[in-house]
């Protein structure tokens, strides 16, 4: 009877010790600068990971043209000491109109916003583009969701009313940068800025790993998700549910237009909805029908433009 006993505990031990293993390799994944490699078949079961097509060869070519433009580097020092590092990019006829771009989970500035840029560019928008901590070429080991990504977009905000103060300026993001704004769409009392363009946001930083627990491996939030959100607070300092753009968004203090793609199931398009229903400012919305995550642009870019260009003049009080 001992002996069985021994046995058994053995055996807990050896699972428990196997899922913190599991749970450490996912906290890694979602949450690490460096993610480890995922096995192929693993990641054709993860909702939302579109499939194999030349997106992936354009965007590095869009990348290293965006290179070749006129980009300025700027570091900023967080009150932590982190090194900021981004890129300025000042057009040769300025329309006013400052964007301050923020990037997803594992991007860059550069790379998030390569295809847009010559449109930005051509049109004569002031762009800054942050690459934020854990990614790029930023201090950092970790990413926040959008905790301390818009503490520190802040200071980029601060640096470009200060450096172009006759520019009216708009915060753009693209998927954990579009959480990233809607967390400061409360924040923001600053009459510089007009406007937020979050794309293709998740409600919150749980929801969305919850929906890929659920959709992608039919699994519960217990214990796998509970025992990530520990490393987290333990390793990163902040908890899934701190970042919470629907939380945010409830108390936004200027208009919002959320850009989301029909075809995602990554950050699922119901999620949109959602956060337009809880943003209590003007706001307006674009679903792209046939574009999947983080490609709206890419997949109508003329529908994209045009909801931009209606949106910023609304919020200037003007007519397109």
């Amino acid at each position: 009877m001992q002996t069985a006993l021994w046995i058994c505990g053995g055996v807990l031990l050896l699972l428990l010790v196997l899922l913190l293993g599991i749970c450490a390799f996912i906290f890694q994944q979602l949450v690490g600068r460096t993610a480890p490699p995922v096995p192929k078949w693993i990641l054709k079961q993860i909702a939302g990971n579109a499939p194999e097509d030349p997106y992936t060869e354009k965007a590095k070519r869009a990348a290293a043209d965006f290179r070749k433009m006129p980009l300025e580097a700027v570091t900023l020092t967080a009150p932590d000491g982190a090194a900021l590092r981004g890129h300025v990019l000042v057009p040769e006829h300025p329309n006013g109109r400052l964007v301050l771009a923020c990037h997803g989970a594992h991007s860059s500035g550069i790379g998030e916003f390569c295809f847009m840029a010559p449109y930005f560019y051509r049109n004569g928008y002031t762009l800054v583009l942050p690459d934020h901590r854990g990614c790029g070429e930023s201090d950092g080991k970790y990413m926040g969701y959008g905790t301390h990504e818009s503490r520190d977009t802040l200071l980029w905000l601060r640096y470009a009313e200060k450096r172009f103060p006759d520019r009216n300026i708009y915060l753009l993001g693209v998927s954990m940068g579009g959480a990233t704004v809607l967390m400061m769409s409360r924040l923001v009392e600053d009459e510089t800025v007009k406007g937020v363009i979050a794309d293709c946001a998740y409600t919150s930083a749980w929801a969305e790993f919850s929906y890929q627990l659920h959709t992608s491996f039919s699994l519960p939030d217990f214990p796998i998700l509970h025992i990530c959100n520990a490393y987290c607070r333990l390793l990163a300092g902040y908890s899934f549910h701190d970042a919470s753009p629907i939380d945010a968004v409830r108390q936004a203090k200027r208009p919002v237009l959320f850009i989301h793609g029909g075809k995602d199931d990554f950050v699922p398009t119901f999620m949109q909805k959602l956060l337009y229903d809880a943003c209590p400012t003007e706001k307006s919305m674009l679903t792209v029908a046939n574009a999947v995550h983080a490609r709206s642009y890419y997949t109508d870019p003329a529908a994209y433009e045009a909801a931009l260009e209606r949106f910023m003049a609304d919020c200037e009080g003007a007519t397109v």
